[in-house]
């Protein structure tokens, strides 16, 4: 179907250069013998240079581009190679779902078909990004969550301590300490002010009152 097209095309090209040239030679213009050559010439070298491009491209072979999420570099690099791709490495970008090194995106993407011999070019991980774990010491503890997710960090275990002289759920101290470098996605766990005596602190004031009362003559029961 192609090789018909671009017969009839030529044929086409041919007898409009002719024309072109025939009028060029009425109008008696200088030169016509190297006219008509030039006037073929722009007109059917493109025609000639697409023709052989287009049939050149074509005979290449097709293969399909195969996922190398999550592969190392290198052996993404072999596995592109069995297939006659070329890899290309094309940078590095923090992601936390990744290990370092292992390939995080591609173009073309997984699956699509292409020439052999295409470039495929790989954006590797670089690992987690390290971030500096932020001050919450005497923040209230319900803006933690906030605070941390802002530099990557997620909130870890809370416990609470008894702290009469201070207002409930006032952050006491954390664990990594303000100015450390940890990971991205790293938890941070605090302990926080309560008001609330613990149960077992409760029973043991209640055990020692009973045996000052005892004591004191009394016997009382609990």
């Amino acid at each position: 179907m192609l090789i018909t097209y671009l017969s009839f095309y030529l044929i086409f090209i041919i007898l409009v250069s002719i024309l072109i040239g025939l009028l060029v030679m009425k109008l008696n213009l200088p030169k016509p013998q190297l006219v008509i050559p030039l006037i073929m010439a722009i007109i059917l070298s493109p025609l000639i240079i697409g023709y052989f491009y287009v049939t050149y491209f074509n005979s290449i072979p097709e293969t399909v581009v195969p996922d190398l999420t999550g592969l190392p570099l290198e052996e993404a690099f072999e596995k592109l190679e069995a297939l006659d791709l070329k890899g290309s490495f094309a940078g590095t970008i923090f992601d936390m779902k990744f290990p370092e090194g292992s390939v995080v995106s591609q173009r073309p993407e997984g699956g699509r078909r292409v020439k052999v011999g295409r470039v495929i070019r790989l954006l590797t991980s670089s690992g987690k990004r390290k971030v500096m774990v932020p001050n919450l010491l005497g923040r209230p503890a319900v803006q933690a969550e906030a605070v941390l997710a802002a530099k990557g960090l997620l909130l870890g275990e809370s416990e609470q301590d008894f702290v009469p002289e201070l207002d409930p759920g006032i952050i006491l101290t954390q664990n990594p300490l303000p100015g450390e470098e940890v990971d991205s996605g790293s938890y941070v766990n605090i302990t926080i002010s309560t008001t609330e005596e613990p149960e077992i602190m409760i029973k043991v004031i209640e055990e020692e009152a009973g045996e000052e009362k005892e004591e004191g003559g009394f016997r009382l029961w609990w």
